[in-house]
């Protein structure tokens, strides 16, 4: 892509490398709605100021009702995030790109090891941390592009067009921003409305939502923890089967498999599936999954003492992904939980896991309504503080043998922190320190 007049909106991670990947050929102009941030730049970059553009590309966190865009939209300039970006720079031919409310970030991670492992060349990036323009320049035809893409990238698809798509839920998040469920939902179909019987689109049909799409989608393959009907991948009596064009093919021994939890099954399911589909070898996806320990603040094992495990799911940044935390036990949980408030509700995630949780220590913005529901939920034991080093220190205090301490905000972590890695260490941090 040359010669464009391209305005870059919002100076943040995203709109840097968009500047870094396209300036040399293009004319540049940048934008953001705080004017600080301009100063990140270069000034031989000149500001917006109402020049002549082709298009606008927007960081994703940026609402589309803020600052200029809709004036820019009344316009009919088109607004794209940077994935549509990418797909449109880049080489290659295989582009993966998955979603969903949770999960996605280990999808996105063990997908990368399975190809890795099973001798293909593979890049990631997306949502997942690493910016997608560098290695989506870098990429060549037949290589693979593993990208983890989120209702913010996917809202202004206009022609992105992944070879294979993969979503793993879509539950209630990100309201804030979306402000409405069908809002959110829509923007995650994004991912595959391009899409046509040449290309793959992998739905977890365990998900109520993604059932009904399913059904509906003749070429989908699917996947679930219960056995299908159709092309697929799923687990029976605790063993897994890849399912390809009338062939059932045996892939391991669910206890073979390090990753813990239920919905842990389903991503290992639909990462294998893509895996294959991509032409890694059955014995080479085995041997990932039997050594593949999970991606770091998901679920992660932090420290035992004294007959009390704490795991670190700083991740779980929305209700949907603590209720599949501490799903994921069958022991007593103290769960820490807590941080910035995105609209959610955590009612039904309190009645649901009522009996689980035998202590609750909630802090930051959301500490407040979160004592209010659980309390109404009928959980006794409630603790609120201002921080989560408070919070994580009575926690251990409380604990005794055959508890497990899990962090599970359920929240954001942009009230304390800088995002969820950051708040993760400082988690783990806390904890070591204490019991060092």
């Amino acid at each position: 892509m040359k010669n464009k007049r391209i305005l870059v909106y919002g100076m943040g991670k995203t709109g840097l490398s968009v500047v870094d990947a396209m300036n040399d050929d293009n004319t540049l102009y940048i934008y953001d709605d705080d004017p600080s941030h301009l100063s990140l730049v270069s000034e031989d970059i000149p500001v917006y100021e109402g020049q002549e553009v082709d298009f606008v590309v927007k960081s994703p966190s940026i609402p589309m009702d803020s600052g200029l865009l809709p004036e820019l939209l009344e316009k009919d300039i088109p607004i794209i995030s940077d994935i549509e970006l990418a797909y449109h720079i880049s080489e290659c031919e295989n582009f993966i790109a998955i979603s969903g409310t949770n999960g996605k970030t280990t999808v996105t991670d063990l997908l990368y090891h399975l190809l890795i492992d099973g001798g293909k060349v593979a890049y990631v990036g997306g949502n997942i941390g690493i910016g997608i323009l560098p290695i989506a320049k870098r990429a060549a035809k037949d290589d693979c592009l593993v990208i983890e893409c989120s209702s913010f990238q996917l809202e202004t698809v206009v022609d992105f067009k992944p070879k294979f798509a993969i979503l793993t839920n879509i539950t209630e998040d990100h309201l804030d921003h979306h402000k409405s469920i069908e809002a959110y939902r829509e923007s995650k179909k994004n991912v595959y409305k391009n899409q046509d019987d040449d290309d793959f689109l992998i739905l977890n049909i365990d998900d109520p939502y993604l059932a009904l799409i399913g059904e509906g989608l003749e070429r989908a393959l699917v996947v679930s923890t219960t056995p299908i009907q159709q092309d697929g991948a799923f687990k029976d009596q605790d063993k897994l089967y890849l399912a390809y064009n009338g062939e059932v093919i045996y892939l391991m021994d669910r206890d073979d498999m390090l990753l813990v939890g239920e919905h842990n099954v389903r991503n290992a399911l639909e990462a294998s599936l893509c895996a294959y589909l991509l032409g890694v070898e059955i014995a080479s996806i085995r041997k990932t999954l039997t050594t593949y320990r999970g991606k770091r603040h998901r679920m992660e094992f932090v420290i035992s003492r004294d007959g009390i495990d704490v795991y670190n799911d700083s991740k779980g940044t929305n209700p949907g992904s603590t209720e599949v935390a501490l799903s994921s036990f069958s022991r007593p949980v103290r769960l820490i939980a807590g941080g910035y408030d995105k609209g959610s509700d955590f009612s039904e995630l309190f009645k649901k896991h009522k009996d689980g949780i035998k202590g609750l220590y909630v802090y930051g913005q959301t500490e407040a309504l979160m004592e209010k529901e659980a309390s109404e939920a009928g959980i006794e034991d409630i603790e609120a503080f201002t921080t989560l080093e408070e919070a994580t220190s009575r926690a251990m205090d409380d604990a005794v043998a055959g508890d497990v301490i899990l962090f599970s905000p359920a929240c954001a972590s942009w009230d304390q922190f800088k995002n969820y890695e950051e708040r993760g260490d400082r988690f783990k941090a806390i904890v070591t320190q204490k019991w060092s």
